[in-house]
């Protein structure tokens, strides 16, 4: 069976702690693949405009052209509706009988995994990677929640044992807009270079995007 790692999200913009996370994933686990699949249309970003999917998509392109291991699907966009992750997984199930299926997360994702849409249909479906990091003082370790998710959704959990860049797109965007030339550093320079040329983010562009 082939092994296939998921890294979904918005991706506006991909930054160099989603590229972190996704090598970490590949350097502990036998995975032939991770497909880092922009969502279409997320539902809990319905009350914010992203940049298109198509820019999405290309920043995508361009951050992940150097790793073998990498590709960027456009699976998302194929399907209607909202960009739910349980659907997803079902669809990739029936389309590839012959991958198994691993989904890559952020702690702070997983901490909030059991308020998704239908997250036993998602543990069903997939395997979770976890960035083993702790997220909150408030939260049970990583460990404990692991356990937690196990016995209420089945789920199957293995924690990606590495430091990873705390990075957020949402101050990457703070930092564009506010003209920061800072924001570079977080940002693969291909993707940098092309928020740039394509005026994404800026000060012109806030209540836009």
């Amino acid at each position: 069976m082939r092994q296939i790692a998921i890294l979904g999200g918005t991706f506006d913009p991909i930054h160099n702690g989603h590229l972190k996370l996704a090598e970490e994933a590949c350097a502990h686990f036998p995975l032939d693949a991770c497909w880092f699949m922009p969502a279409a249309a997320p539902p809990h970003k319905q009350g914010r405009k992203l940049a298109s999917y198509a820019q999405r998509f290309h920043m995508a392109e361009l951050a992940t052209a150097a790793y073998a291991k990498f590709e960027v699907s456009d699976f998302e966009a194929k399907r209607s509706g909202l960009s739910y992750t349980s659907d997803t997984l079902a669809l990739l199930r029936s389309e590839y009988p012959d991958s198994e299926f691993s989904l890559i997360l952020g702690a702070d994702s997983f901490f909030e995994f059991g308020n998704w849409h239908a997250p036993a249909d998602i543990c069903r479906d997939a395997r979770l990677l976890v960035a083993a990091r702790e997220y909150a003082r408030e939260h049970s370790s990583l460990s404990e929640h692991a356990r937690h998710l196990e016995e209420r959704f089945g789920a199957r959990v293995a924690l990606i044992p590495a430091p990873l860049l705390d990075i957020s797109s949402m101050h990457i965007r703070e930092l564009l807009a506010a003209g920061k030339k800072s924001a570079a550093q977080y940002l693969p320079a291909a993707v940098y270079r092309y928020i740039q040329a394509e005026g994404l983010y800026g000060p012109e562009k806030e209540g836009k995007l």
